[in-house]
């Protein structure tokens, strides 16, 4: 028997400390959560089921209740549930009958609650969304979507100047609500709205660096927030290429001779390196101490950890590029101008992968079926490109 109830989960409190009420879901052993819109300041303000110590209280507990009533009615009104899982019970809870005329905006928010994505990648769908909602009928039922009306949604990203990059993104995120639709069966089309679309080629960002140019970056002598976007752009070089995001995961401490981390991109993804872990240069350990606070992690504002340094890199990359005289350096240089300077000295493409934590492919040969990347090999190959810069 189904029993649901009002909980706060602990470990998945807000980066403010703050925590989502849940409505918790048990069913056949398992146990799962749907999240409210509902937010509490901390674990004080709720106590048995109950929001507690808030001049508001009264009215949240009153919609709370009335969201449990509602989500307790639909499970009585299903006549099969001992043969559905928790998972599948909560797709049933939130998504009540009527499957056949859902919107694209419930499919949509099925969707992301259901996907293994990163809390990053989950904001760009948002920002994707966010256009969609305001240049389409989201309200209409998602059957209703047609070769016609996508074909219109993307003539208008065009006439609104979107990039090609932009469009793809956004473009592709829709064909993935209307895959998700088709597989869960809310909607059957007998032409598929993404028949003959062409969506723009995917535009490969010329980013990357000449060692000369890295070497004008490392040594010229620059001051306060330029001075501070100048060595985190050398650390991520230093450090195989690595993605703010994950710098900005890693604690280091005094005596910490080598890193390992789960590139965030990808960690609910299926890949044969579960971590990239590699000796720290001597280069990396003279900056660290630099930037990072009493904590171990990167010094950073709120902001600047949610943004991952975008807007300092905004205002200081351009004055760092013309102190140089380079036309331009961006974050994600680092990283592009690290893997091509490894390829150039002739180290392994599967060694690079494993460096900058993309999935290392095992097609091609048998023999990637028997050998691995280990952290010795990536060190040996990461002071291969520093070496390089002396």
């Amino acid at each position: 028997m189904a029993t649901i109830s009002a909980v706060i989960v602990p470990a998945k409190a807000l980066k403010d400390g703050r925590h989502k009420v849940r409505i918790s879901v048990s069913h056949n052993g398992e146990t799962r959560y749907i999240v409210s819109d509902i937010v509490v300041n901390s674990q004080k303000e709720f106590k048995n089921g109950q929001i507690v110590g808030r001049h508001d209280a009264s009215m949240l507990n009153i919609k709370l209740r009335k969201q449990l009533i509602n989500y307790q009615n639909t499970i009585d009104e299903i006549p099969y549930i001992d043969g559905l899982s928790c998972s599948e019970l909560v797709s049933e809870i939130k998504n009540p009958k009527n499957d056949k005329n859902r919107s694209v905006e419930s499919i949509y928010g099925e969707y992301v609650d259901q996907s293994a994505a990163i809390e990053s990648t989950k904001s760009s769908y948002k920002v994707a969304w966010n256009y969609i909602s305001n240049h389409y009928n989201v309200k209409a039922p998602i059957k209703s979507i047609t070769y016609n009306s996508m074909r219109e949604l993307m003539l208008s990203m065009q006439k609104n100047g979107l990039s090609k990059t932009t469009i793809r993104n956004y473009m592709s995120f829709m064909r993935s609500i209307i895959s998700f639709a088709s597989k869960a069966g809310y909607a059957q089309f007998k032409v598929d709205p993404f028949f003959s679309i062409k969506l723009p080629k995917t535009v490969i960002r010329d980013a990357w660096l000449t060692t000369d140019d890295i070497k004008k970056i490392r040594d010229v002598t620059c001051e306060g927030a330029v001075s501070k976007a100048r060595d985190l752009f050398m650390l991520s070089y230093y450090l195989g290429g690595i993605n703010m995001i994950d710098l900005l995961q890693i604690k280091f401490s005094k005596d910490m001779k080598r890193i390992k981390y789960i590139r965030q991109k990808i960690k609910n993804r299926v890949a044969n390196n579960d971590f990239v872990e590699f000796d720290i240069p001597e280069e990396a350990k003279k900056i660290i101490p630099r930037v990072i606070g009493t904590d171990g992690l990167i010094m950073a504002t709120e902001n600047q950890r949610k943004g991952c340094f975008t807007g300092l890199f905004r205002a200081c990359f351009p004055k760092l590029a013309k102190q140089v005289g380079i036309n331009k350096i961006i974050y994600y240089s680092a990283r592009k101008s690290f893997s091509q300077h490894a390829f150039e000295l002739g180290i392994s493409t599967t060694i690079i992968d494993y460096l900058i934590g993309h999935k290392i492919k095992t097609s091609g040969t048998c023999l990637y079926h028997y050998i691995a990347v280990n952290p010795e090999m990536a060190s040996k190959a990461l002071r291969k490109v520093l070496d390089n810069l002396k």
